[in-house]
């Protein structure tokens, strides 16, 4: 069985060098990876509120609020009204549609460079490992058996 402390280490120092790529590609936009996140899931979700928003990445809300603030400042997001006055629906404005588009193709480049040593059978198998993964952490973070 491989050392679990090499493998944590392994995944934590990929997704870092990744964000870190991410954040690279994203800069001359005036975005990082945590805005890019929120654009991500406003845009996944075809607009949400910022609770929403927060559940999904599983952060605070005052996180959250502060990266709706720079991205309002940005003028790359839209409030709209909702049947409930306490809570205001967010969706990309016509400018955080085009810099999604720019930056969504960007980072399909970035993917598929990044992609490139591994055949198709090593990648949907990198995949299903994630996935199993992550659906693992929700059970556990949620109290459900595997």
């Amino acid at each position: 069985m491989p050392d679990p402390l090499k493998f944590r280490a392994s995944l934590l120092r990929c997704a870092r060098l990744m964000s870190d790529e991410i954040n690279t590609i994203l800069l001359q936009h005036q975005l990082n990876y945590s805005l890019w996140q929120v654009l991500y899931v406003i845009q996944l979700k075809q607009g949400c509120t910022s609770i929403d928003i927060a559940e999904y990445l599983n952060v605070s809300k005052p996180s959250i609020a502060k990266r709706i603030h720079a991205l309002m400042q940005l003028e790359v997001l839209e409030q709209v009204d909702t049947e409930d006055k306490r809570q205001k629906k967010l969706i990309l404005s016509a400018k955080g549609i085009e810099l999604f588009q720019i930056c969504s193709e960007k980072m399909d480049v970035f993917e598929q460079q990044l992609l490139l040593p591994l055949d198709q059978d090593a990648q949907n198998c990198t995949l299903d490992t994630l996935h199993r993964l992550m659906e693992h952490l929700q059970d556990l973070k949620t109290g459900i058996p595997s």
